[in-house]
């Protein structure tokens, strides 16, 4: 029997096109050195992706994690404050890599379903003043995880950087389903970072590249962010063999999130019957389900379910919310079973 997945777009397998990118590219003799810049893979895959997010230059990186501390590493010094939501990702999911390894004092603020307003960001800018850490950086991210997906829209991105760089604060995007945003909207993914001074965008969640992420700004920040990820140990030799799946994800991956999203819909409208389930509207492909009225926590769903081969995170993180990712391995067959199972379990 099959099992479903729906803990993330994180477990999507790279496509058959994708293995046939990395043979093809093996045959040209194309890999090469990308610690001394002779991966013409990986130099193709970072100005395509370039181009697309509308960045002057890109650079390769391991992973979003990873994306998000170089891109601070080499916008921010030791001791300075950055400004992040209170239920992101950089803040929380990242294992205090802001802090641990660059030296950087977090401040978290409430945002508006995961968006940072400029009303609030205003509030958080410390003063001038020896005694406070200087603010210099703030992160906003999109589709915002917590908040189900959420989408920050280019006029409220806009906004969120006026007020930053009128005080001299850097605007990084972590846009690890930044093209889950774009689809949404239907505009193209470079409109919702054209006022930030670097993003990440993550190329192994809904794209199914099997390893990958990508920052991009200008040559200058990129320059500054090479350096900070060989400081962390990312540089890799025949990086190749990841590049020419990530290309293939931008190329064939990006516009195929639509059937996520029409999916995590019918999810939405099948969970919704079941009586005393809390469904929370979905933006795009995540969707967060409470069990707030009913006698089953999240940990019990999470055992009951694997019982009947369907996996979801029960993380106490959560309290009561219980997360549901979709993805290219969850077609709408899966969707309509895992909604019949749910609704034995819980007595609908």
């Amino acid at each position: 029997m099959k099992t479903i997945d729906l803990r993330s777009d994180t477990v999507t397998k790279p496509t058959d096109e994708m293995i046939e990118a990395i043979v093809r590219a093996h045959k040209e003799d194309r890999f090469g050195d990308d610690v001394i810049g002779e991966d013409t893979v990986v130099h193709e895959l970072q100005d395509k992706a370039a181009k697309i997010l509308g960045k002057e230059a890109a650079l390769l990186v391991t992973s979003g994690t990873q994306g998000n501390v170089v891109s601070l590493l080499a916008q921010a010094k030791p001791g300075e404050e950055v400004v992040v939501e209170e239920r992101s990702h950089s803040y929380i999911h990242e294992a205090g890599a802001m802090a641990s390894l660059g030296g950087l004092y977090p401040k978290p603020v409430k945002g508006d379903r995961g968006y940072i307003t400029p009303e609030t960001l205003k509030s958080a800018i410390s003063i001038d003043n020896p005694h406070y850490a200087k603010t210099t950086m703030v992160i906003q991210e999109n589709t915002h995880n917590a908040s189900g997906g959420a989408i920050i829209g280019p006029e409220q991105f806009d906004a969120l950087a006026d007020v930053a760089h009128e005080n001299g604060l850097a605007v990084h995007c972590d846009g690890a389903r930044l093209f889950n945003a774009a689809v949404a909207l239907d505009i193209p993914a470079k409109r919702l970072v054209e006022r930030s001074d670097s993003v990440m965008v993550c190329l192994s969640k809904g794209l199914s590249a099997p390893v990958g992420s990508i920052v991009a700004g200008t040559e200058d920040f990129i320059y500054k962010a090479h350096r900070a990820r060989k400081r962390l140990g990312g540089g890799m030799r025949q990086a190749g063999l990841i590049a020419a799946p990530g290309i293939v994800a931008l190329e064939s991956m990006v516009e195929r999130l639509r059937e996520d999203h029409e999916n995590t819909q019918l999810l939405y409208s099948q969970l919704s019957r079941i009586p005393d389930l809390i469904v929370e509207e979905p933006e795009t492909n995540i969707l967060f389900i409470r069990l707030d009225n009913l006698k089953i926590n999240s940990m019990e769903l999470e055992t009951e379910l694997k019982k009947r081969n369907i996996l979801v995170y029960g993380d106490p993180h959560f309290g009561t919310r219980t997360r549901l990712v979709v993805h290219r391995m969850v077609s709408k067959e899966d969707i309509l079973h895992f909604a019949n199972e749910m609704e034995d379990i819980l007595g609908g």
